[in-house]
């Protein structure tokens, strides 16, 4: 059991389900059998959260991954002892802002270190981070700051499809300006070597249009001939297999399994809409490009629910194995 990968869990934000699916998934104890867990949060909001709905689960404080057991049922957590007892659940707020950030900077300290193997996420809020004073459109951005990593691509994978994103969270009247030859080629690459890692010696992408119907022969725009063949068109030439564009609408819709190994897509919701309906909900959050492995649940912090005992701890393990998987990858070829 020595040879597991040790995965730092980051709590989230402290007013939403994170504590509340962490507990839940250190009651199963199948999750030792693939993977050290640790947690990197706060003691004292963990501990009253396995009274409420965990009550097997011990709470165990550490100061260092070092010290942590990993014994089924116990639960340890990396204290950082920053979450306000007057805390309110279930709505955003600047402290659980805060402190989800704390929580982060501090998960890739280690694993930037090499303390840890990887690292998998809780929900973050971005109304809340943004109270607290940190402008980032989401997890992505804030850990390729953290990290120094300069191209970095938000992908959601499942057992069906695997969809990344060349813009992420941005208004729509913000994403034209950002479908570039320069931003889908790199988006491209980002895809093509996390797949020959992680899936496959020989990538097959499909690539999305942006306009609808891929513009009509420039009726409906012009970024497909501007900007996204020509992307295709360079990264062709340095032996990445990338199809298309295809209409977005009719890719999805006649997709079959295993088609392509990923689909790269324009904007957020044209990539997530049907990457979660072809895997029902059961994919992860994975980011492309950054020098630590990134996994994490394919939910927000749903504020409407925390705190009622009902949030499922399901995508917190898939996002575990995940980050054990891809702790110890399998060569290509292999």
């Amino acid at each position: 059991m020595e040879d597991l990968p040790r995965i730092a869990i980051t709590m989230g934000d402290p007013a939403g389900v994170g504590p509340e699916i962490i507990v839940k998934i250190f009651q199963d104890e199948s999750v030792h059998e693939f993977c050290h867990p640790l947690v990197v949060g706060d003691a004292a909001c963990l501990r009253k959260t396995a009274v409420q709905f965990a009550p097997s689960v011990s709470v165990r404080p550490i100061t260092s991954p070092e010290e942590a057991l990993f014994t089924p049922g116990t639960l340890d957590v990396l204290n950082l002892g920053n979450v306000p007892a007057s805390l309110p659940i279930g709505q955003p707020g600047a402290e659980g802002g805060k402190v989800a950030i704390e929580y982060i900077r501090t998960a890739v300290d280690l694993a930037l270190s090499q303390r840890v193997d990887a690292i998998t996420t809780a929900p973050i809020n971005k109304e809340s981070i943004h109270r607290a004073g940190f402008a980032y459109p989401g997890h992505t951005e804030l850990l390729a700051e953290y990290t120094g990593a300069e191209n970095v691509a938000l992908m959601l994978a499942g057992d069906v499809l695997r969809v990344v994103l060349v813009t992420t969270h941005v208004p729509l009247d913000a994403v034209k300006p950002l479908i570039t030859r320069e931003r889908i080629a790199t988006t491209l690459r980002l895809t093509h070597r996390w797949l020959i890692d992680h899936v496959t010696e020989s990538p097959r992408i499909a690539v999305t249009g942006f306009n609808p119907h891929c513009s009509d022969g420039g009726i409906f725009g012009e970024e497909e001939k501007t900007a996204i063949v020509p992307a295709m068109e360079t990264v062709r030439g340095t032996g990445i297999e990338a199809v298309g564009p295809f209409s977005a609408d009719a890719l999805f819709s006649r997709l079959e399994p295993g088609q392509y190994d990923a689909v790269v897509a324009m904007y957020h919701d044209q990539g997530m809409i049907p990457v979660k309906m072809a895997n029902k909900g059961a994919a992860v959050n994975v980011t492309l490009g950054l020098p630590v492995i990134r996994t994490s649940v394919d939910h927000g912090t749903a504020f409407d629910i925390a705190g009622k005992g009902t949030a499922s701890p399901d995508s917190l393990k898939r996002a575990l194995r995940m980050a054990a998987q891809l702790a110890k990858p399998t060569p290509a070829g292999s």
